[in-house]
């Protein structure tokens, strides 16, 4: 994991648990798929640029044991080809980076209130 996305894990972690949010962080794709696999999340916030296996290959084999978790990518791209990558990973949305403690909130918020 780069210095920045360290610095991105942490200010996340920091914004969501000021609202009492748990927070369980993988350092790749292939942990954050065995931590699904054997815990309950309401919520992923899928870094798309990860070791071992990126965000879209980890989206793909979360959603062939768990179709509702919502998923949603962080990267700081913003090209079309990411939307489509997206949707065909069972992506449900997408959060920029560096984050807007608001918008972070908010979407997770409107995320989980629909589940």
């Amino acid at each position: 994991m780069g210095e920045d996305n360290q610095i991105n894990v942490m200010v996340g972690k920091q914004i969501l648990e000021k609202v009492n949010l748990n927070v369980e962080v993988a350092r790749n794709g292939l942990e954050a798929v065995n931590m699904v696999k054997e815990n309950h999340f309401d919520i992923i916030l899928m870094d798309i640029q990860m070791p071992i296996m990126d965000g879209y290959l980890a989206s793909k084999e979360i959603r062939k044991f768990n179709k509702y978790v919502p998923i949603f990518a962080l990267s700081a791209s913003v090209f079309m080809q990411i939307k489509d990558r997206m949707k065909e990973s069972g992506i449900n949305g997408f959060i920029f980076k560096p984050f807007d403690p608001e918008d972070l909130l908010n979407q997770i918020e409107n995320a989980t209130k629909n589940s």
